[in-house]
């Protein structure tokens, strides 16, 4: 009976261990900036030097575009399976008297892109952009750099705004509400569709840079940011409240699943995994010490990339899953 109720002990530990990260093999070193899925077999990552990564298949195999630009490559965004957006950043030695950051667009699923330019930019880098269903878009940066872009035009306009601190992430959380977060553990809001902005209520505020926001609805919403904290909004971003995520590094990016489900990464390689919607955060072990930048869920797997070509996969349906191949 003691040998059967080991058994059944062992058993059970293989039953509900966590799925482990695997760190797959690419044709890179870059500093990967960021990873988006257009579909269940299509996807993408971006970074350093112009790298730019395809997969057909779901992420078990990338293969690396030759460069169309040398610029860093910090964010990608598709709409649908054809119209896309990167934001891209210029060498700060040789952008001579063209503006810190622009956008490429595509019409044709990334084959080709075309250059737009932020208007009155100026020096100002930006670091985030976003896009409602309407195809209304925001991107933000630098000494409160705010730029909207109208969906029935070609534009990225500065706005005016009393803002100036440095902004790092946002969102949409419906066609009119909107969230952006940054330095200082600052919080904005707006109702408008992003025309005019005002200050959210955040408890326990942190000093440093809150990265990114996420939301799952137009009311439930996350944050993540420096010292690992970790804020919850249920009210559409207009206030916050914090988590325990049971880290200290730095949170660089937030994602949930679902109402229970969500993942955040970090410096030093921290994931923190949650299924109680941020009640309760556990930390799954990478086995890296590298900066991880951004994660995407696609289908059962997560995706987690960042310093020195890292692409990190988790399959949670998968517990025994070996390692994907190059």
């Amino acid at each position: 009976m003691r040998r059967l109720f080991i058994l059944i002990f062992v058993l059970s530990l293989f039953q509900t261990a966590p799925a482990a990260w695997v760190k797959q093999r690419v044709p890179t070193f870059a500093w990967l900036h960021d990873v988006a899925f257009v579909s269940a077999d299509d996807g993408f990552i971006v970074g350093s030097g112009g790298t730019f990564l395809e997969t057909n298949d779901g992420g078990s195999t990338w293969t690396k575009r030759t460069n169309f630009t040398d610029d860093t490559l910090r964010q990608i965004w598709f709409a649908d399976a054809s119209n896309g957006w990167l934001l891209c950043e210029r060498d700060i030695f040789n952008r001579g008297a063209n503006g810190s950051s622009y956008m490429l667009k595509t019409v044709d699923g990334g084959k080709t892109w075309d250059k737009v330019e932020f208007t009155g930019g100026g020096r100002d880098r930006v670091t985030r952009f976003f896009f409602n269903q309407k195809g209304v878009g925001i991107a933000v940066g630098e000494n409160g750099a705010i730029y909207e872009f109208k969906a029935d035009g070609s534009v990225w306009e500065r706005q005016t705004t009393s803002i100036r601190y440095l902004l790092l992430g946002g969102t949409f959380n419906d066609d009119r509400s909107a969230t952006m977060v940054g330095a200082g553990g600052n919080v904005f809001f707006s109702d408008d569709g992003g025309s005019t902005w005002f200050n959210a209520s955040v408890s326990s505020k942190p000093a440093g840079k809150l990265n990114s926001v996420f939301f799952l609805n137009r009311t439930t919403g996350w944050i993540a940011g420096a010292g690992g904290s970790v804020f919850f909004s249920q009210n559409g971003g207009k206030s916050w409240r914090a988590q325990n995520s049971g880290v200290a590094n730095d949170l660089t990016d937030i994602v949930f699943v679902n109402s229970a489900e969500g993942y955040a990464v970090g410096a030093d390689g921290t994931v923190i995994h949650t299924t109680t919607a941020g009640n309760v955060w556990t930390v799954e072990q990478t086995g890296l010490k590298h900066r991880l930048e951004r994660i995407a869920v696609n289908g059962k797997k997560a995706f987690a990339v960042g310093f020195g070509g890292t692409i990190l996969v988790n399959d949670a349906a998968d517990n025994n899953r070996a390692q994907l191949k190059q």
